[in-house]
């Protein structure tokens, strides 16, 4: 199933606020926009079905967490 989604920012750059936890700081998190919310699509489930495509927010723990993304 999706995960939960994020409120929408408005601006023109569509970025991961700190309320997706670990997904914010994280090199395999894309923003995946809506007209309604933000999901976060992980990159790692494209090689490992142990992470889910669209995990649950906020992340908290995450083995597969990898900083790389703007704070």
């Amino acid at each position: 199933g999706a995960g939960a989604g994020l409120s929408r920012p408005s601006g023109p750059a569509t970025v991961l606020p700190p309320g997706a936890g670990l997904c914010a700081t994280c090199a395999h998190a894309r923003p995946v926009p809506t007209r309604r919310a933000v999901y976060v699509l992980c990159g790692r489930s494209r090689t490992d079905p142990a992470y889910p495509r669209y995990p649950g927010l906020p992340v908290r723990r995450c083995a597969g967490h990898a900083r790389g993304r703007a704070e």
